[in-house]
């Protein structure tokens, strides 16, 4: 039951946000229902008009583009917030673009998401002058601050286990944020706006300190349980992988925490800003967790993702208008330099070594085809040789040249004639595999009639296929099918070779038809059954080298797995192409071969 309603929870939250950030944006941005602290001295007057005035004393700029105004007073504020913000923005694009749509790259993707998301209100806080802006803003942000905790739990919780969290899991977060859903809008929240100073700051109200709470404890719970899983696992690759992301987890989360709560309780936000630095040096670990260990599964050159950090450093420095507020900020920047950097020289370091070793496996690989094709040339032409003689003897057998012989003698001969050109025919499969594989098969290309070279192979395999009990039918549309080619293999390794096959995979009392159509310059040949079929599964194992399918086997025990390797290859050295169709297990096949014609 509590699995079935969990899958609701995303949308419920999505839907609550937006009730609830509604009514703030009614109430604060537009109808401006709050309380206006000013300072008793000021003056008599309604608050508005002492608000005007203020507004001109304390010479607030505007902010045409939100978040750009002469009200940020210091470049570490656009610093602090910029080349977090950026970062996340470059390394969830990152995660997000790679191939795997994995729950823990999603959960990455969420996390970095609001914390850009509140970056970017937290700068329009700095650089707004409107109170009602300010207000709705920073109301706002009490969702974005439990959300980014919410999900850097569940991050590590997807990230160790590998699954996703139980139902009383994903019920106890939401239990956690229904209560900010529903007191956002009121006085809990942000108590009014104080207009004492020229600081453009919103009072924060009881929900403020609770949300901290929750925040602590949230970041003790990833603690406790990065140890409990750190205890119960035994390989040393995921426990350092469950150490560095806990670790850059539970600094990221401190880091913000406190900085929100010394801004809260100090009421200087200018300090608050260092605690955005822990978000970055999170980002670095996982940036190392990709480089090192492929963690998140991306698929990505590290090498141009950490150079591009790099850029997003030194253009941060632009930020910088004099020496003595570019000092923590190049200390700060050098600091991450030098972390990039040393990431950036691991990656190189291993990129190289994996080249290395693919090519010294690609040159190992080599050798050891070649010797194993030197190998099975040498024992198919040996059994070919046994098997010929063999041939060759009970056929004089079979055919009277050594007298009359008794007929339980003549009966056992052409049997095992019929056997061992079976084994010949094998041998021959994987040494005309092995010679096509390696380029070495020529054509002896001719024009001739593709439809009586069809018409003939169905006229030879008529008989096996009434020994089954199977219908063998054959038409063709009117028109002229002279092709250009090598007519002996496209006889013996396509056309012969998919038409056996389909009355070997087709049950007793079945039908294969066989066809052929002429559309414009290309001929097409093809081959349907009402057999056992081709599983998805199957369906990519075709026309490859050995190519089994998952019960080939129990059909023809004789399967080899190269037939339709060979036809695949004898087709495009006609410059052809060959493919099959089915609906699944049990509902037949088509196998169609177009050429060019004549």
């Amino acid at each position: 039951m509590l699995e079935r309603y969990s899958r609701y929870i995303p949308e419920i939250i999505v839907i609550g946000i937006i009730i609830s950030a509604s009514v703030l944006f009614v109430r604060y941005g537009i109808v401006g229902n709050y309380e206006i602290f000013v300072d008793p001295e000021a003056g008599s007057g309604s608050a508005r008009q002492l608000i005007a005035e203020d507004a001109l004393a304390c010479e607030w700029d505007d902010a045409p583009y939100l978040f750009v105004s002469d009200n940020v007073f210091s470049p570490l504020i656009y610093y602090s917030h910029i080349f977090p913000a950026l970062g996340s923005l470059i390394l969830a694009l990152i995660v997000w673009k790679s191939r795997n749509r994995q729950l823990v790259n999603n959960i990455f993707v969420l996390l970095a998401g609001t914390f850009i998301t509140w970056c970017l209100f937290d700068l329009i806080l700095w650089a707004e002058k409107d109170p009602n802006a300010i207000m709705f803003f920073w109301s706002a942000l009490i969702y974005l601050d439990l959300l980014i905790y919410l999900f850097a739990a569940y991050l590590l919780y997807v990230f160790v286990t590998g699954k996703d969290a139980p139902p009383t899991a994903k019920f106890l977060g939401l239990g956690l944020f229904i209560p900010f859903l529903i007191l956002a809008p009121t006085s809990l929240n942000l108590t009014g706006f104080d207009y004492t100073n020229c600081d453009r700051e919103a009072i924060e109200g009881a929900l403020w300190h609770y949300a901290y709470l929750i925040e602590i404890f949230i970041t003790i719970g990833v603690v406790g349980y990065a140890i409990y899983a750190l205890r119960r696992t035994l390989e040393r690759s995921k426990r350092i992988q469950i150490s560095l992301l806990a670790t850059g987890i539970t600094l990221f989360l401190l880091a913000f925490n406190s900085g929100n709560i010394v801004g809260s309780f100090s009421e200087d936000w200018a300090i608050a800003q260092y605690g955005l630095f822990g978000m970055p040096i999170f980002l670095g670990i996982v940036m190392y967790l990709i480089v090192q260990f492929h963690a998140f599964r991306v698929r990505v050159i590290a090498t141009s993702a950490l150079v591009m950090s790099l850029w997003i450093l030194l253009f941060s420095v632009l930020l910088l208008e004099t020496m003595e507020s570019a000092r923590p900020i190049i200390v700060i920047t050098l600091f991450f330099f030098a972390l990039m950097g040393y990431l950036l020289v691991v990656s190189v370091r291993k990129e190289i070594r994996q080249r290395e070793l693919i090519e010294l496996q690609e040159k190992e690989l080599e050798v050891a085809n070649r010797e194993q094709e030197s190998l099975l040339h040498f024992i198919s032409h040996e059994i070919k040789g046994y098997l010929t003689k063999s041939e060759a003897g009970f056929a004089a057998i079979a055919e009277g040249d050594y007298g009359a012989i008794p007929d339980a003698l003549k009966t056992m001969s052409r049997s095992a004639l019929a056997e061992v050109r079976k084994g010949v025919a094998t041998v021959m499969e994987i040494l005309d595999a092995s010679n096509l594989k390696k380029g070495t098969v020529s054509y002896e290309k001719k024009t001739f009639d593709f439809k009586a070279t069809v018409e003939g192979v169905v006229a030879e395999l008529r008989l096996s296929a009434e020994e089954k009990q199977i219908k063998l039918e054959f038409s063709a549309s009117d028109g002229s099918y002279t092709v250009t080619g090598d007519e002996d293999k496209l006889r013996h390794h396509a056309v012969r070779n998919l038409i056996d096959n389909s009355i070997k995979y087709t049950f007793t009392g079945g039908s294969v038809r066989v066809w052929l159509s002429r559309t414009g310059n290309t001929i097409r040949f093809t081959v349907e059954d009402n057999g056992v079929g081709i599983t998805p599964e199957d369906m990519g194992k075709l026309f490859t080298e050995g190519g089994h399918g998952k019960d080939s086997l129990k059909m023809n025990v004789h399967s080899t797995g190269y037939g339709l390797y060979i036809v695949k290859k004898i087709v495009e050295g006609h410059d052809g192409k060959v493919w099959a169709e089915s609906e699944g297990q049990g509902k037949g096949s088509k196998f169609i071969v177009e050429l060019p014609a004549t």
